[in-house]
């Protein structure tokens, strides 16, 4: 039986051969779409607009010649630029010439589209600023203590003078952060525009993520300024109670010292109720909730 197995398979496969042969040596006509490729443009131009990024190629040969050219590639149709002139149009046909991969054993019967423009331009650069595209929210009890961190916060872009003339910032992709109760730092790409190059193509982001608390610094001295050199500006009291909120590890390095309390000389003799309302200047990066009192009771002394 064994013998028997053998000269089948062997049968078998020389049949299927045969077969693929004969199928293969008849004439086929297929479509290529082809991604463009545009060459030979001048150093210092680029490209800022072109009619068309694919080109449709009715293919007619013997099948062996046509899956040589196909199976298991990715070709591309490459266009040549001729010389700087800024707007040009090129026949496609007269660009096949400039694609080597395309035997003359085949025979282009269809093309579409059947030309193509596109522009080139000086190049130029400039800096602008990156923007960060960013959605997020907190567990309870958390929130953002400041600005989102861009690194780097502006890049140079490169491009078509049109073109980069118009740009004045540039985005990174949406990035979404959910159920935040931490600081996270994560590297972005940017947002592509058309005909533009970066110097960098991404970026990192930093949000600093604390929980959010209160504290009270409850003998803040208040000083008094723009007092004349023969009056004197008595406050009673002469402390306040201060409530700031902010997040846990900014608060907790706080001490009165660091909270400015004032009251203007001025603001004494334009009092008409006989109290007046301290300033108060905080640090960065913290919110005043309260300030007890409110207003101060003073005396003005003159010598």
């Amino acid at each position: 039986m064994k013998k028997k197995i053998i000269p089948i398979i062997l049968i078998v496969i020389f049949s299927t051969l045969l077969w693929v042969y004969v199928s293969f040596s008849g004439d086929y006509t297929i479509n290529l779409r082809l991604p463009i490729e545009f060459k030979n443009i001048p150093e210092g131009y680029a490209l800022s607009s072109y009619s068309a990024t694919t080109v449709s190629l009715g293919i007619k040969g013997q099948g062996w010649q046509l899956a040589q050219h196909t199976v298991g590639r990715n070709p591309k149709f490459y266009i040549y630029c001729k010389g700087k002139r800024k707007h040009q149009t090129v026949s496609i046909r007269n660009e096949l010439e400039n694609n080597p991969w395309i035997s003359s054993t085949l025979q282009i019967v269809e093309t579409s589209p059947q030309t193509v423009s596109f522009t080139i331009e000086q190049v130029r650069s400039k800096k602008v600023e990156v923007i960060p595209i960013v959605t997020f929210n907190f567990k309870p009890g958390y929130g953002l203590v400041s600005n989102i961190k861009v690194e780097p916060d502006s890049i140079v872009v490169i491009g078509p003078k049109s073109k980069v003339k118009n740009i004045s910032l540039v985005k990174t992709e949406l990035r979404v952060f959910e159920g935040l109760d931490d600081s996270v730092s994560e590297v972005i790409n940017l947002e592509k525009i058309p005909f533009i190059n970066y110097n960098v193509d991404k970026c990192k982001i930093t949000l600093d993520v604390q929980k959010i608390v209160d504290k009270t610094l409850e003998n803040v001295p208040v000083q008094t300024v723009g007092v004349p050199a023969n009056e004197q500006l008595v406050l009673t009291p002469n402390k306040i109670r201060v409530v700031l909120r902010g997040g846990i590890k900014i608060l907790s390095k706080l001490n009165e010292n660091d909270i400015k309390a004032y009251v203007n000389f001025v603001q004494a003799l334009r009092d008409t109720v006989g109290a007046i309302e301290p300033k108060v200047k905080i640090p960065p990066k913290t919110k005043l909730v309260d300030i007890k009192p409110k207003r101060l009771d003073y005396i003005i002394k003159r010598y």
